[in-house]
């Protein structure tokens, strides 16, 4: 499986320290040049784990035609959701809403931690939401319970 990111994703990832994970899931880690550029704007603790990861694995594809359907699809997008058409992994509600609808399958970073769980590459789906969750990643009680839930992971 190749799995194409947004910014936000790599980010989280890399402040629970478990962005290398995501070799785990994927032949290949691509991102479009804007998220690589968001990703340099980056200068908290989280940025050594994501300079790492873009040496190792992540890989920076250039995005060269976006057809006038996806065009009118993404307009109101910021930049690095623009590159929908190439995105797979992605937190963004507007952003999944927009690659759905055009049929693009999409995964966000609980999908992936729920993955990685069945691949038994992580133990506890539950502790790793609520550090993000204190990493300040949004995520409300209710969608940490129904990961837990779907993680079969009890209280």
């Amino acid at each position: 499986m190749k799995i194409i990111s947004n910014t936000g994703p790599i980010i989280i990832l890399a402040k629970i320290g478990k962005l290398g994970l995501l070799k785990e899931l994927a032949s290949e880690v691509l991102i479009p040049l804007t998220v690589y550029r968001e990703l340099f704007a980056k200068v908290g603790r989280e940025s050594q784990a994501i300079d790492r990861a873009l040496v190792d694995f992540i890989r920076v594809a250039e995005v060269t035609e976006i057809n006038s359907e996806v065009e009118i699809a993404i307009a109101g997008l910021d930049e690095g959701e623009k590159t929908l058409e190439i995105v797979l992994l992605l937190d963004d509600l507007a952003g999944k809403r927009v690659a759905q609808q055009l049929g693009f399958s999409t995964i966000g970073s609980i999908g992936v931690l729920l993955r990685l769980k069945e691949k038994q590459a992580i133990e506890n789906v539950g502790v790793l939401l609520s550090e993000m969750k204190r990493q300040g990643y949004w995520l409300s009680d209710r969608v940490i319970e129904d990961a837990k839930r779907l993680a079969q992971e009890d209280d």
